[in-house]
């Protein structure tokens, strides 16, 4: 009867023992969840720190993960740029690939061959005929322009399709 600590209701001190303290597990201060709720942050901080790292995130396949960190890595320059040409009074318009042609001269003889029509270029001083046509394009705003009247690589960022037009309608 005499021994402290044989007895169960013996007074033993708690906070020695990991299971019997609850004051390690609770001194934590506590945190506003609404607070980060609202301003979008992650309760959880194992997540976080997971997609901060970059290593697992986005979960996706390893060989599309590295296939994507291929063509981020090197810039993807395309081979072919098709455009649309129409002529005036033909239903049925044609596709160009802008990438083969180095000019206008080039693009011109390559429309008149393909229309089996004669085009003006407005860079040479030509006598428009009663069956002549000119060239004009539709750039990214949307506004109708001259072909010819801006340089060669200009044309080409900015042209989305192409249109023949009888010389004596412009």
């Amino acid at each position: 009867m005499g021994e402290r600590g044989s007895s169960p209701s013996s007074s033993t001190d708690s906070s020695s023992h990991p299971a019997l303290s609850t004051a390690s597990s609770f001194s934590r201060p506590a945190r506003d969840l609404s607070t980060d709720l609202r301003l979008g942050l992650c309760i959880s901080s194992s997540s976080s720190i997971a997609r901060d790292q970059g290593s697992d995130w986005p979960p996706i396949k390893q060989l599309l993960r590295s296939t994507l960190e291929d063509k981020r890595s090197h810039q993807w320059h395309p081979t072919t740029f098709f455009v649309k040409v129409n002529m005036d009074g033909i239903p049925i318009g044609r596709k160009l690939d802008l990438f083969t042609l180095n000019s206008y001269e080039a693009l011109t003889k390559t429309l008149s061959k393909m229309f089996r029509t004669s085009i003006l270029r407005p860079d040479l001083a030509q006598v428009p005929s009663k069956n002549s046509h000119v060239l004009i394009y539709e750039d990214k705003e949307g506004d109708w322009m001259m072909v010819g009247d801006v340089p060669w690589e200009m044309f080409l960022a900015t042209v989305k399709r192409v249109k023949i037009t009888r010389a004596d309608n412009c």
